[in-house]
């Protein structure tokens, strides 16, 4: 497995916050059902966001002014940043929570701030005309009417490889349901607590065959 591509994206800003962060509420973070209850609306509506925005986005190639970028220009990093609320309020992370919130918003005004110059330079005037009318992360009420439109597309979702933070997600909600349920509030094992972690080994064996046969793939 070649490592500098992987090192390069964990010491990018945004995920040198992360990351981070993910150690800490590993250690620190629980939920209960009061919680989750609370934050699962904005987690759900970010992964949908990053599907359907993964459906639409050409990366470099094209200024992607279809689907969700019609009506905002950083869809993926809206759908992250819901996610992210989302795990602050299901697992009850208070202060912690406040801290790592403002941290991503700072790293992501900075991201939009050096994409916005490329973007800019790359596309010109079209890019200038589609900014000035669509909001970096809020949502505007009315679509972007100009610009290249095309449809949906199953397969550059595929290609995006988006099923892995799909995946992921999943199996930190079960950690920490299984973490509160087992180790703070001492419950028993249950059939659906056997369900669930049933679940989070399979994504976890799914995420690591689909790794083995990327990397056959390129040795070939």
């Amino acid at each position: 497995m070649d490592l500098k591509p992987r090192l390069q994206r964990w010491f990018k800003p945004r995920f040198a916050v992360i990351y981070p962060f993910g150690v800490l509420v590993l250690l620190f973070g629980s939920c209960n059902d009061h919680s989750l209850g609370a934050g699962i609306g904005y987690i759900i509506a970010g992964l949908l966001i990053r599907l359907w925005s993964n459906g639409y986005a050409v990366k470099n190639d094209k200024l992607t002014t279809s689907g969700p970028y019609a009506f905002v220009r950083n869809p993926l990093y809206l759908g992250t940043f819901l996610i992210a609320i989302g795990f602050v309020i299901a697992l009850n992370m208070s202060w912690m929570g406040i801290v790592f919130l403002l941290a991503l918003t700072w790293v992501y005004y900075k991201t939009i701030q050096n994409e916005q110059g490329m973007l800019s330079d790359k596309f010109g005037d079209a890019y200038r005309a589609y900014a000035a009318k669509v909001h970096a992360m809020v949502p505007s009420l009315l679509p972007y009417p100009d610009g290249d439109k095309w449809p949906f597309s199953l397969q550059r979702l595929i290609d995006s490889k988006e099923h892995k933070p799909f995946f992921w997600v999943i199996i930190l909600l079960i950690v920490f349901h299984l973490k509160s349920r087992l180790f703070l509030e001492h419950q028993p094992m249950t059939t659906k607590t056997w369900i669930l972690a049933g679940l989070g080994v399979l994504l976890v064996l799914l995420d690591i065959l689909y790794e083995m046969n990327k990397n056959k793939i390129h040795r070939k």
